[in-house]
């Protein structure tokens, strides 16, 4: 077994935050060329004995393998030792396999290696020629297909997809109009996006008196004698996205019960998105939803406030959203990658996976570059690094690009339906759906076993990329997709990372305010990933993935 080597003898690059633990202080490395060597046997460290970097295994001749065996296995034991005698009077640490590390150390230094933009090219390849990835949607199935193309001929890689029935709801024309006699021609038209699953107006659309309100206990208060044959406007204090959300999912559902004829709800984005529009999904209502901008909800709040105090006449909006929806109408498959792993049970099909994700789908305004384009393709980088490091896990890794996130979570029910029976299979379960900047480290949720393994695997190996920080599902959790794995025992995590804005981190009150200024907004765009940090995250969840598919 090998000992890891301790956290303050790693490099950790520019501008990540360090770890939280007892390091007192860390120095600036040198550059590349003068970065100490990880004690591996990485591709540097062969390069110091005059070799070249080892090539894929499946793309050896058979007597190279023999010798680079021989190589890497001298190289191993080196490590061994030299590792233990850096560590011996050091407390005890954590072990882990000789040929484990060297592989894992190899895929964390892929992090530095600037030159690898694969992950963000083909997700800008992907997203210029197909566009966004909505449920339901042609351009869906021809992603899809793309991907799969894209894993068997350059990376061969096992794909295929797993069916998933969708409803389909489509965008059509939409405005919205604020009637006011004092501006020039009577009215000024707003930006505005139907809620996703929102029913469409009347031909002609709705004109009606606004009322705004604040919370659902407002909109109970003023009940059917004030909000019948109205449009009422959510407009609420942005604080945190999950205190904001039920008015967007709920808000049409709850105002329909007392008459009203259609909602506006306030974009859910930070403040200083004060003019962008965030779609998201809704639930299916008999009147229709749709979000504006927080300075558009701000404005017509206090149009309303002002007829209130008998200011002025009471504002009225005219809204048209023309969408088309249909139950059960389509296909838009999981798209899942499969690395074998090398373990004997892949012979009786019994072998265990690790499954590494993201969701696939995305709204139809932007592209789904952020959300979560770069989650899915993180998983898709780190399983392709894997395959490159020439030392198959014990166990199978599996990519799982989660079809109907967005809205129902169909994608990931199909997959729990069809592989409930053999759960047991599973042998823990990754997911990256909250942005991909610098990586951070892990949501963990899992017994106090695995969460204390992780928590020492993060300290003593993959802080070396600033990516070993441990959480729990308090602060954040490990997604939506994973979700119904993690309820039925599988040990789930969930790769977050650093505000790039602010360099907050999980549990900060500002860690989400970048991402949620791109979520579900026409920004969402491959301008709002960057490839560096999609190559350090990729390193970081690869590291993570082979720690756990490699366990003995």
């Amino acid at each position: 077994m090998c000992r890891m080597i301790p956290d303050e003898k790693k490099p950790i690059p520019w501008g990540l935050p360090p770890l939280r633990s007892d390091v007192a202080a860390v120095q600036r490395p040198a550059p590349r060329h003068e970065q100490p060597h990880l004690m591996t046997a990485s591709a540097s460290g062969l390069e110091e004995l005059g070799l070249k970097r080892p090539m894929p295994a499946h793309r050896r001749p058979q007597g190279m393998r023999q010798t680079l065996a021989v190589v890497l296995a001298t190289l191993a034991m080196m490590t061994c030792a030299l590792a233990y005698m850096r560590t011996r009077h050091k407390p005890p640490a954590t072990t882990v396999p000789c040929d484990t590390l060297a592989t894992v150390n190899w895929l964390l230094q892929q992090g530095f290696d600037e030159k690898n933009t694969v992950a963000w090219d083909r997700l800008a390849e992907m997203t210029d020629m197909y566009g966004h990835r909505m449920t339901g949607s042609r351009a869906y199935n021809l992603s899809a297909s793309w991907v799969l193309r894209t894993a068997s001929k350059q990376d061969s890689l096992t794909a295929y997809t797993e069916p998933v029935t969708v409803d389909v709801w489509q965008r059509g024309a939409e405005s919205l109009h604020l009637l006011l006699p004092t501006r020039a021609g009577g009215s000024v038209q707003l930006p505005v996006l139907a809620l996703g699953n929102s029913a469409s107006t009347p031909r002609g659309g709705i004109e009606a008196p606004l009322v705004a309100v604040s919370s659902f206990d407002e909109l109970q208060r003023l009940g059917n004698r004030t909000l019948a044959n109205t449009i009422v406007l959510f407009n609420f204090a942005y604080t945190q996205y999950g205190a904001g959300v039920g008015f967007r999912t709920r808000g049409a559902e709850e105002a329909q019960k007392y008459g009203a004829l259609g909602v506006l709800v306030r974009s859910l984005a930070p403040d200083t998105s004060f003019a962008s529009v965030h779609t998201g999904n809704s639930r299916r209502a008999a009147i229709p939803a749709a979000a504006i901008s927080p300075a558009d909800a701000n404005l017509l709040e206090r149009t309303y406030r002002r007829a209130q105090s008998g200011g002025q006449e009471a504002p009225r909006v005219r809204l048209v959203l023309e969408s088309q929806y249909a139950q059960d109408a389509g296909r838009s498959d999981n798209v899942i990658i499969d690395l074998k792993g090398r373990s004997q049970g892949e012979e009786q099909g019994e072998q265990e996976v690790v499954v590494v994700s993201g969701h696939f789908d995305s709204w139809d305004v932007g592209v789904g570059a952020l959300d979560d384009g770069a989650g899915a393709f993180v998983a898709w980088e780190a399983q392709r690094l894997i395959m490159l490091s020439g030392r198959r896990p014990r166990r199978t890794v599996r990519v799982v690009m989660w079809s109907n996130e967005e809205t129902r979570q169909r994608g990931a029910n199909a997959y729990f339906a069809r592989h409930k029976h053999d759960l047991h299979r599973h042998f823990f379960a990754i997911e990256s759906d909250i942005g991909v900047f610098e990586p951070w480290g892990l949501t963990v949720d899992a017994s106090q076993a695995w969460t204390s393994r992780i928590r020492r695997w993060g300290r003593d190996i993959v802080s070396v990329l600033g990516a070993g920080n441990v959480t729990t599902p308090e602060v954040e959790g490990p997604g939506e997709d994973i979700r119904v794995l993690c309820r039925h025992g599988v040990p789930c995590a969930g790769l977050l990372g650093v505000n790039p804005e602010n360099s907050a981190v999980p549990g900060d009150a500002l860690w989400t305010e970048h991402y949620f200024r791109h979520h579900h907004a026409a920004s969402d765009r491959m301008e709002a990933v960057d490839a560096h940090q999609l190559r350090r995250s990729a390193a970081a969840m690869a590291a993570w993935t082979y720690l756990i598919a490699d366990m003995p």
